[in-house]
């Protein structure tokens, strides 16, 4: 385990220690990353929102969450090949127990501004925007931009429009989580009233109805067919409560100009997928009830260069892929890996981030193209620092640059619900650095 120098009083290193790090972290295993923090919490982030890259500014800004789940940040300038101050960009003082769910989520808004989202768990949607487009610098607004007992928030870009999706605790001792959405026109300044999106209205026969959403891929308006983003979720609760049993594991498109869903096959949903919809036209892979464990943990989607959808999902049994062909979902076993994120590149390949289920190691494979074999192309150990033993958060960056394209946080197993004080570290990988762990 890499042991860098005592902490101070708010959990930061000095700049020597920082340097001495830093220094040790040049060569061998370690060489793709770069510690940017030390005062991390536990956040049970999804493979979304953790930094964007902007051509404009030729920066890579990210975010976490720090002592008491505030929001921190730091930019990186491609130019320089330097890293800003790290910046409190909204202070929280979350400690209870659950607060790990009020994790941040950044976009790159059409005009500019850098905005940050994230939930009072179950109680209300928050929003820090920049005060400059294209910078991190200078003092953020901050407000309440929903009060409809919100969790699991999942901001998304499309064309002159942000979405923030989420997962709303309708009835939490039923239990039930619908899924409903929010929308601006104006770059986060003023948001719509809730609409609502999913909901199994309670008629599951095993009260399997919280939609547990993960992953999104936007495809944008072409000639032949308009803007639209696929989403996967599983349903969770069951009767012995909140979050225990799971069925199934389902995917949808929304379309932003009609405000309406469609089925992989081009089925229209209508405004709301009900319970029917969902098992007759979403479901792609079925798992039958689960009453006491969760059989689906992870999803991911994309779409290939020729409109094929697929997804990517974590079971006991490993990384699976499905891809839609021939009128139905093809499943395929991959890796006994978890996998983390999926990234679709600007020349039509993807990328896959994977780690085993200890965290010790992270990798990554590459696809050019559909049909085509997924190659390794990155495999390094992970470098362990005060007293964190996981790294539970890792995903890549929107439009990342070599230098900076995955951003990972740790934790202390067992400790990770506890301890908010944060003094864990943030690390940043680049997957084109030699590492001597291939």
């Amino acid at each position: 385990m890499l042991v860098a120098g005592s902490l101070n009083l708010a959990g930061q290193t000095s700049s020597a220690q920082e340097a001495e790090v830093q220094q040790s972290l040049a060569s061998g295993p370690y060489a793709a990353f770069t510690r940017i923090a030390s005062d991390a919490t536990y956040g049970c982030r999804r493979p979304h929102g953790y930094g964007v890259y902007d051509p404009v500014a030729d920066k890579t800004f990210v975010c976490w969450n720090g002592p008491g789940m505030s929001v921190m940040g730091r930019s990186y300038d491609h130019a320089t090949g330097s890293w800003s101050p790290e910046k409190e960009i909204c202070k929280l003082d979350y400690y209870g127990t659950w607060d790990y769910h009020n994790y941040p989520n950044m976009v790159l808004a059409p005009d500019g501004h850098l905005l940050i989202t994230w939930a009072d768990h179950t109680e209300n949607l928050q929003l820090a925007r920049s005060p400059e487009p294209h910078s991190m610098e200078g003092e953020w607004s901050h407000e309440v931009i929903d009060e409809g007992l919100n969790c699991y928030p999942m901001m998304i870009v499309a064309g002159e429009r942000v979405y923030i999706f989420f997962s709303i605790a309708a009835d939490k001792k039923w239990p039930q989580r619908s899924f409903g959405y929010i929308y601006s026109d104006d770059s986060g300044k003023v948001w719509t009233n809730q609409q609502l999106g999913i909901d199994s209205q309670k008629l599951d026969p095993d009260r399997i109805d919280e939609v547990y959403a993960f992953h999104y891929a936007v495809s944008p308006a072409t000639d032949e067919q308009p803007e639209r983003i696929s989403l996967v979720w599983v349903m969770r609760g069951g009767p012995n409560g909140h979050n225990i049993g799971s069925r199934n594991a389902y995917y949808a498109v929304f379309l932003p100009e009609s405000g309406t869903w469609q089925s992989v096959d081009g089925t229209d949903l209508g405004r709301m997928i009900d319970l029917e919809e969902m098992e007759a036209h979403c479901a792609f892979l079925d798992t039958g009830p689960q009453p006491d464990h969760q059989q689906v943990t992870r999803i991911l989607t994309s779409w290939y260069a020729d409109g094929t959808p697929f997804v990517f999902y974590d079971t006991p049994q490993g990384c699976w892929q499905a891809t839609w062909r021939d009128g139905q979902w093809q499943h395929e076993n991959m890796w006994n890996l978890n996998g983390k994120d999926l990234e679709l590149m600007p020349d039509g390949s993807h990328r896959m981030l994977l780690a085993p289920p200890g965290q010790k190691s992270v990798l990554i494979y590459e696809q050019a193209a559909k049909g085509e074999a997924w190659v390794k192309t990155f495999e390094s150990e992970i470098p362990y620092d005060n007293g964190a033993d996981r790294t539970w958060s890792m995903g890549f960056l929107d439009h990342s640059r070599p230098e900076v394209d995955v951003l990972m946080s740790q934790l202390k197993r067992g400790e990770e619900k506890k301890d908010y004080t944060g003094s864990w570290p943030v690390w940043t990988m680049s997957s084109q650095a030699e590492t001597t762990a291939r």
